[in-house]
């Protein structure tokens, strides 16, 4: 079952390359050998190239989970899998059932969209002029900085955060009063914030990191939250990234933002050649506004 919800995600690719002839063994219609066999359901071969395929379409993150032997021998199980139920499935006729041919032409009609869309921006090329130009006009949104790296004591009252500094003052270990009595949730890492950058925190919190050097400890902090001690263990001033480490980025970005305008148009265009009607009785059935869901008794809406 694990397998299944797993595989799930792309059930709608799985299968669009695996050979139907019951005498095929990885061919095309040519005859040519098109991918090794990894496995096979019945008649039906899956080729590593249908594994390629169908992994392609997942996010990175998830795709790596099926990088080694043990997570392709997952993958592939799950394919059988779901190709075994689906075959299950046309035996007892639910392929033929109204609702399911439905959900069918309708994932079979998401395929085709994604596919027209894909066509339209497959050659989209950026060229360096273009990534060079707006690297000088957007420095700012690629720079970094400045920034604190800070650990913090928080308690509720004045008396025992000075009583706290004291001990401090005396060689008393940071992260493990912070772990003993800080009331934030970061106490478990003693007291750990990582890196703060500007805007992050509340204008006292970070008026006082901010004053800090590397190696240096804050005086008693007050804040909405309580009264905090501040640890800076490191700083970053501004870091500006060159052309070649920013280029990656912003390829990615106007190739995204091309692609979304080359859709757009094609959407456009589609709809200008094959005009959609409205039956606007049907919308003005449903409600102005969508409700709104009940605030938890003893919390006021937000």
């Amino acid at each position: 079952m694990k397998r299944l919800v797993v595989v799930g995600i792309v059930l709608v690719l799985a299968f669009t390359a695996c050979s139907k002839d019951k005498n095929a063994t990885a061919a095309g219609e040519d005859g040519k050998k098109d991918g090794t066999v990894v496995a096979s359901v019945g008649d039906v071969k899956i080729t590593d190239k249908d594994v390629d395929t169908i992994l392609a379409q997942l996010p990175e993150q998830a795709r790596a989970r099926y990088e080694t032997a043990e997570g392709k021998r997952e993958f592939v199980s799950g394919l059988a899998e779901i190709k075994l139920m689906a075959m299950e499935a046309k035996k007892k006729g639910i392929d033929k059932t109204p609702d399911m041919k439905f959900k069918m032409e309708f994932m079979n009609d998401q395929m085709l969209a994604k596919g027209l869309a894909e066509s339209a921006v497959k050659d989209i090329k950026i060229t360096d002029e273009e990534i060079s130009k707006y690297y000088a006009d957007n420095k700012d949104k690629f720079s970094t900085g400045p920034r604190v790296k800070l650990r913090h004591i928080l308690v509720p009252s004045e008396a025992e955060a000075k009583a706290i500094l004291a001990d401090l003052k005396k060689g008393g270990d940071f992260s493990k009063i912070a772990k003993e009595k800080s009331k934030c949730p970061s106490s478990q890492q003693g007291g750990d914030l990582g890196w703060v950058t500007k805007g992050s925190m509340v204008p006292e919190f970070e008026k006082a990191g901010f004053e800090l050097k590397k190696g240096q400890m804050s005086g008693v902090v007050k804040t909405q939250y309580g009264y905090h001690i501040l640890m800076c263990d490191d700083v970053e001033g501004v870091k500006q990234p060159s052309l070649a480490e920013a280029k990656p980025d912003i390829e990615r970005q106007l190739k995204n933002e091309r692609s979304e305008s080359t859709v757009k148009a094609l959407i456009d265009t589609v709809k200008k050649n094959n005009p959609v009607t409205y039956n606007e009785e049907y919308f003005k059935k449903a409600p102005a506004a969508a409700p709104q869901p009940e605030a938890p008794q003893g919390q006021p809406n937000q």
